[in-house]
């Protein structure tokens, strides 16, 4: 909202000298649509200005351990049969311990370049809400990675790649990771077995995970 406010003044200020000097007055909606005009710019500039400190880091083909004081958040997207899209997260900790787990689907015909950045969209808003700050995003899907590091376009997977660059900014301590499948396969689980209620599992871990997160330790 103070962002808001701030390019709200900008314009007004612009209509204001446009007309003590020109004489051009302008509408209240036009000075609103200005005010607009100049917010999406900056947040867009904001954005590619982060995109610069996002790493696309490895092609680890197994899940490996983070940092002492970082978490590793996995995450994937399936297409499913009835017209809706299957997302799952997985958090662990730098022991390789599960902390927090969740799947659920999302309704509508996406591409899956668009399942991918919606997966990592949510589960950015996911692990911002649980204030956690020292994290790994890892996803198998490198068109993403690179999408959020600084690769352009104006499709809709990129808009939405748009948005999870500007959540990024959130954290003061973040990477985007790219990784193989093979080093993935328990949120690809966990997307297969949503459903259109969100599931979430904290501390106790599903059964159907358990061998894959046992053999990921290793």
């Amino acid at each position: 909202m103070l962002a808001l406010a701030s390019k709200h003044v900008q314009s007004l200020w612009y209509h204001h000298n446009n007309w003590v000097w020109n004489r051009v007055n302008g509408s209240a909606f036009g000075v609103k649509s200005a005010a607009m005009s100049l917010l999406s710019e900056w947040r867009r500039a904001r954005a590619l200005e982060h995109r610069e400190n996002l790493p696309i880091s490895v092609e680890s083909s197994r899940w490996s351990k983070p940092l002492v004081g970082w978490i590793t958040v996995n995450i994937d997207a399936t297409l499913c049969w009835d017209n809706c899209v299957g997302v799952g997260a997985i958090i662990r900790d730098s022991e390789g311990k599960f902390v927090r787990a969740r799947c659920n689907r999302i309704a509508g015909k996406w591409k899956p370049k668009e399942a991918e950045a919606l997966s990592l969209k949510m589960s950015l808003s996911w692990v911002q809400n649980l204030n956690y700050d020292h994290c790994i995003f890892q996803t198998d899907s490198k068109l993403l990675a690179e999408a959020c590091k600084g690769i352009d376009g104006a499709s809709y997977f990129h808009t939405i790649a748009l948005d999870c660059v500007e959540l990024c900014e959130h954290f003061n301590h973040i990477l985007v990771q790219y990784v193989r499948r093979s080093a993935n396969g328990v949120t690809h689980l966990l997307a297969t077995h949503s459903t259109s209620d969100l599931r979430e599992w904290v501390d106790d871990l599903p059964e159907f995970i358990h061998d894959v997160l046992c053999s990921d330790s290793l």
